[in-house]
């Protein structure tokens, strides 16, 4: 499971803030928050933590393939295979 500090989680909002030029205010938190958010920042920070384990989710699938691949491979050159 992914484990992301909260630290880490604000940082990543204030990220998203910046780079989507999202004003100050708290028109967010009735859109994305759960409601007892503050302000904007806060709302991206509810909706990143909300949406990391899903992402985490969905990147684990798409990687399946890959790492199948990789270890037959890395087994057929030990000749574990």
């Amino acid at each position: 499971m992914l484990n992301v500090s909260n630290r880490t989680c604000r940082r990543l909002a204030s990220a998203i803030q910046v780079a989507l030029r999202i004003p100050d205010g708290d028109s967010l938190v009735f859109l994305i928050g759960r409601g007892h958010e503050a302000s904007n920042l806060d709302a991206l920070e509810t909706w990143v933590k909300e949406t990391l384990p899903q992402l985490e989710e969905e990147c684990g699938k798409a990687v399946l393939p890959y790492l199948l691949d990789h270890l037959e491979s890395t087994m057929e050159r030990w000749g574990a295979a």
